[in-house]
């Protein structure tokens, strides 16, 4: 009996998905695990994944559609029956008598295997010439307006991902065709070097443009707006002092050196929130209509910006992992973010949210709670700056942190207690040991 392949849940609030792309087609024999389409939900844009062996008889909708979930997107033959004779029968009114492909996505727990790197599939997801093309949704999105082929447009993003500027540059006549792998590599050093020039600012008039927003851009519009109407902010800013963490960071990444491993300002201070967090549970919590839930696991959320916008993939159990976990963690969550590899488990559970900026050389900026989270802390960048230290003015490297907290759930003298907590973690690092 043919197999109904339904549209899956693939994230804990999606109602439908948005087919961005087919990686399959009909013919295609395909088997359990193997990549079928990229499919954009409320959160991000993930991969649809197969949980049957068959070959492809029939696909219901194409590339840009918008179906809901538990809702058919194709039927497969099983081993021993034929393609055609599968589809001729749905023509004539035989899709009732099809099997529904089991609906594995739908417990948000995805099946060993599905938190794949980009580069870790099934193979069809290669970036060599005729594998699947890496593309943002918003590029996707871009180069069907304007009838580009993507093949023809060269990726400078991640693993030669195609973002939106590759395709704009591509309309203006600025980029150039993708590519082989081995004129890839011959133009590499020229590339670079004809690259150089365009920092400088273009004096040319710049056109109007109209994006119309992804179901991700929507999403986060709502989310940032619910925050700001039902959830009265407090935001309290220390500032820290970072000479010690810097110093210890330095020879903990020599001695890291061997196995590869870089530890960042931003993996001291999640371990920090972790350990400040088991000590201020009102932080750790979520606030609801009739209570306030105070969890007992401490699962911290890591904003990542991606092209399309912002994501928050989740550190599970982050108090119970040592830095080289937190760093090794972290990279496996932003990679699988911007690769668009991210599970549902990977999305949710986040109990804390951090958004640092301080690659951006930020001074200080205010987050917007991750309802129904409580918190979120908000981390700018380390510099030198003059340091009161006695009598004497003495330069030191100082990091600024804000923490906004809904007053619902977190008084101000609570918040300020937490942060005192965080700060002396991060002047003091050797505590983290103890």
């Amino acid at each position: 009996m043919p197999i109904e392949v339904t549209m899956p849940k693939l994230s804990p609030t999606m109602e439908s998905g948005v087919i961005t792309q087919w990686l399959v087609k009909v013919g295609d024999t395909i088997h359990e695990g193997d990549v079928l389409a990229d499919i954009e939900t409320d959160k991000a844009t993930m991969q649809m994944k197969s949980y049957e062996d068959g070959v492809i008889a029939h696909i219901d909708h194409a590339a840009g559609d918008e179906v809901a979930l538990g809702q058919r997107v194709m039927v497969l033959a099983k081993k021993g029956e034929d393609p055609k004779t599968v589809a001729a029968g749905l023509a004539q009114g035989g899709s009732g008598k099809a099997a529904v492909a089991k609906p594995a996505s739908d417990d948000h727990k995805p099946e060993a295997g599905t938190a794949t790197s980009p580069t870790s599939d099934n193979g069809k997801q290669a970036d060599a010439p005729g594998g699947r093309l890496r593309s943002s949704p918003l590029a996707r999105k871009i180069a069907a307006e304007a009838k580009v082929d993507l093949g023809r447009v060269a990726g400078s993003g991640p693993g030669g991902r195609i973002v939106r500027k590759d395709v704009d540059d591509f309309v203006a006549g600025k980029g150039g065709a993708a590519p082989s792998k081995a004129a890839a590599v011959a133009v590499a050093e020229p590339r670079a070097k004809t690259l150089a020039p365009a920092a400088r600012i273009s004096t040319a008039p710049l056109a109007d443009e109209r994006i119309p927003n992804s179901r991700m851009r929507k999403t986060i519009a709502q989310r940032m707006l619910q925050s700001k109407q039902s959830a009265p902010e407090i935001h309290v800013t220390v500032d820290v002092r970072v000479d010690k963490l810097l110093a210890i960071r330095e020879t903990l990444n020599k001695e890291l050196a061997a196995e590869k491993v870089k530890l960042s300002v931003g993996d001291f201070v999640t371990k920090a929130v972790a350990m400040a967090l088991r000590r201020h549970p009102a932080l750790n919590a979520t606030f609801e209509p009739d209570a306030i839930v105070r969890h007992g696991a401490i699962n911290i959320g890591i904003a990542v910006s991606l092209e399309e916008g912002l994501i928050v993939p989740v550190l599970h159990r982050a108090d119970e992992l040592g830095l080289i976990d937190i760093r090794r963690g972290s990279e496996a969550l932003a990679s699988a973010a911007r690769g668009g590899g991210l599970s549902g488990e990977q999305l949710s559970g986040g109990t804390f949210t951090i958004s640092n900026m301080g690659m951006y050389g930020v001074r200080q900026f205010d987050a917007i709670i991750n309802l129904p989270e409580v918190a979120i802390l908000a981390v700018a960048a380390a510099e030198k700056r003059p340091v009161v230290e006695g009598d004497a003015i003495v330069v030191g490297t100082v990091m600024t942190l804000t923490l906004s907290a809904d007053h619902r759930a977190v008084d101000g003298a609570a918040a300020a207690d937490f942060v005192r907590t965080l700060k002396n973690l991060l002047e003091e690092p050797a505590r983290m040991l103890l």
